[in-house]
C-alpha cells in the first residue's frame, strides 16, 4: 500500500468464515506515518447470514486491538474467539484513538483449526 493510502477512520473486512473446513484471522497494522503513538481499535463483528452485529470487541476483551506505531497485530480465529457460533461474517474496524493511518486485512485459512487440511490462506483486503 503506498504511503498516504491507509484508512483514517474505519474499514471493513468481508468474507470471514469459521467452520469445520475454514477459519479466519484479522490483521491490523499501524502505519506510523504521523507519529509514534499506538492506535486503539474497536471491532464490530456482524453475522453474514443476518447482517446483525453479533459483538463489539474492545481493548478490554482483546489486547491485540491496540497496535503500536509501525506495528502489526493478528487476531487468530476471530469468529471462534469473539463470536462463537458465527460461521460466516464480516468486521467493521473502527479507530478509537491514534493519529496514524492504518491497514487491515483478513485471511481465510484452509482447516477449521491449525494443523487441519492444507493450512493455505486466502487474502481478503479491507475496504472503506
Amino acid at each position: 500500500m503506498p504511503r498516504g493510502q491507509g484508512f483514517t477512520d474505519s474499514a471493513w473486512v468481508d468474507g470471514l468464515q469459521q467452520n469445520e473446513e475454514n477459519r479466519s484471522n484479522l490483521a491490523l497494522i499501524n502505519t506510523g506515518e504521523v507519529d509514534d503513538q499506538e492506535i486503539v481499535f474497536d471491532l464490530d463483528i456482524y453475522g453474514g447470514e443476518t447482517a446483525m452485529r453479533v459483538k463489539t470487541v474492545t481493548m478490554d476483551a482483546e489486547p491485540m486491538t491496540v497496535v503500536p506505531a509501525k506495528g502489526f497485530r493478528q487476531i487468530n480465529s476471530i469468529l471462534r474467539a469473539h463470536a462463537p457460533g458465527t460461521t460466516q461474517g464480516y468486521v467493521r474496524i473502527r479507530k478509537v484513538s491514534g493519529a496514524n493511518p492504518f491497514l487491515a486485512y483478513g485471511v481465510v485459512n484452509d482447516g477449521g483449526v491449525p494443523g487441519d487440511r492444507t493450512g493455505d490462506g486466502a487474502y481478503i483486503p479491507a475496504r472503506e
